[in-house]
């Protein structure tokens, strides 16, 4: 029988802080580590998430829930998953079948994607799920429905609709919104882009639509799910 191999990355600054037995914040000793593990399969990677446990109004690392706090964990997640690596596609031998082990009973992001019938495990769907996870955990901080798309901040999650209500596609948000055309726009970090993972936060010419009504007929709306505390 072959060993498992695990490899597990770390990035952290500071040494790992233990959670808590009552799930508490981080003491003094600085950041927790987030812990993302890739354990080989055929042809890829089966990515996984560990639980900090941290309560809800705290991240993965143990610091409160912020924009910079969240754009931080977003910037350690782009040197772990960079621009142009390999994602789950139609083809999973071309794709290099990297793939997120997830469970929507134990992951928010999981369950926040297949609420709308988008796989977890692998393609758009299960980046979108282990971003939010790996900055989130998988257990804290609820996902909930926001009222107004133009309230949209890094770290969202950011679904496009058919007009049959079926979803098309789902990224994490990487800024707040700004307007183009007079509709509210955003950048963000994209798994399964033509089977690869794409970071969109630096590139000026590649808005992502926030608007949750149609343009016209027959146009795509986007509705977006955050897991910043109320």
């Amino acid at each position: 029988m072959k060993p498992i191999l695990l490899l597990t990355l770390v990035l952290c600054l500071s040494l790992p802080v233990p959670a808590l037995e009552d799930g508490g914040a981080q003491g003094e000793e600085g950041p927790a580590a987030v812990i993302a593990a890739g354990e080989p399969i055929d042809a890829g990677t089966a990515w996984s998430v560990a639980d900090n446990q941290y309560p809800t109004g705290t991240l993965q690392n143990g610091q409160p829930v912020t924009e910079e706090n969240v754009l931080a964990l977003l910037a350690e997640a782009k040197t772990l998953w960079p621009d142009g690596m390999t994602w789950t596609y139609l083809d999973r031998e071309k794709s290099g079948n990297n793939v997120y082990n997830s469970d929507p009973s134990t992951s928010v992001g999981a369950a926040c994607v297949a609420e709308y019938q988008v796989s977890h495990v692998e393609a758009c769907g299960a980046f979108a799920a282990m971003l939010s996870d790996y900055v989130f955990g998988p257990s804290g901080n609820p996902a909930r429905r926001l009222e107004d798309n133009a309230q949209v901040r890094p770290g969202d999650i950011v679904f496009r609709i058919h007009p049959d209500g079926a979803a098309a596609h789902v990224n994490i948000a990487m800024t707040t919104a700004h307007e183009e055309g007079g509709v509210p726009c955003i950048r963000t970090a994209d798994g399964n882009v033509g089977g690869k993972v794409r970071w969109f936060d630096a590139v000026s010419n590649y808005p992502t639509r926030v608007n949750g009504e149609p343009r016209w007929l027959g146009d795509s709306i986007r509705v977006v799910y955050t897991r910043y505390p109320e």
